[in-house]
């Protein structure tokens, strides 16, 4: 099964952290792994756990949200950095620490979709045109050999695709890569 978004929210703000909660249960792609109130503590539990995406706020007591960024991003993890914040005015420095998206609060429920539908894209982006195609032709029913017809490849060559869109995509096989694609409207 493709892996679910595994995120983390970090905010010193309670209120914040309980919206940041119901809104998150709207969608069943995301897996939260952690509300965290703490800043300081917050980069141990990213490091451990590498989530996909943080949630966080920026004025934190301690360490502000664009420390923590700085040290997420020279660690090189491939955590998607999404700031919540109640002020406008930091966003050029969360664009210079490689924010994938900014929200201002209270974060709209319309807001944090489009983010986690942008962010689910871009997995989605690094298929091939060719993959793509290959990807509709098995939702269609078509075998390796069929494919391959059609495209005017070898049925070897469709095996070979079919498997590096298995791993991109992490599923195990073709009905879980039907399900995917269907998910994603790739189909």
């Amino acid at each position: 099964m493709v892996d679910k978004i595994k995120v983390i929210v970090i905010d010193d703000e309670q209120r914040a952290l309980n919206r940041m909660k119901l809104l998150l249960q709207n969608f069943i792609e995301v897996e939260v792994l952690a509300f965290i109130e703490q800043a300081d503590t917050a980069f141990d539990y990213i490091l451990r756990h590498e989530p996909n995406m943080v949630f966080m706020d920026i004025e934190m007591p301690g360490r502000s949200g664009l420390e923590l960024a700085d040290d997420i991003n020279k660690n090189n993890l491939d955590t998607k950095i999404v700031y919540i914040s109640a002020h406008d005015h930091y966003a050029i420095k969360a664009i210079k620490t490689y924010a994938f998206d900014y929200l201002l609060k209270p974060v709209n429920i319309d807001e944090l979709k489009a983010t986690l539908e942008r962010y689910k894209t871009k997995l989605l982006s690094n298929l091939s045109k060719r993959e793509f195609e290959i990807i509709r032709l098995i939702g269609k029913g078509l075998n390796s050999k069929a494919i391959g017809e059609r495209l005017f490849i070898s049925r070897h060559t469709v095996d070979t695709y079919r498997r590096a869109i298995l791993e991109k995509t992490s599923c195990k096989n073709s009905a879980e890569l039907i399900s995917y694609a269907t998910r994603n409207n790739l189909i």
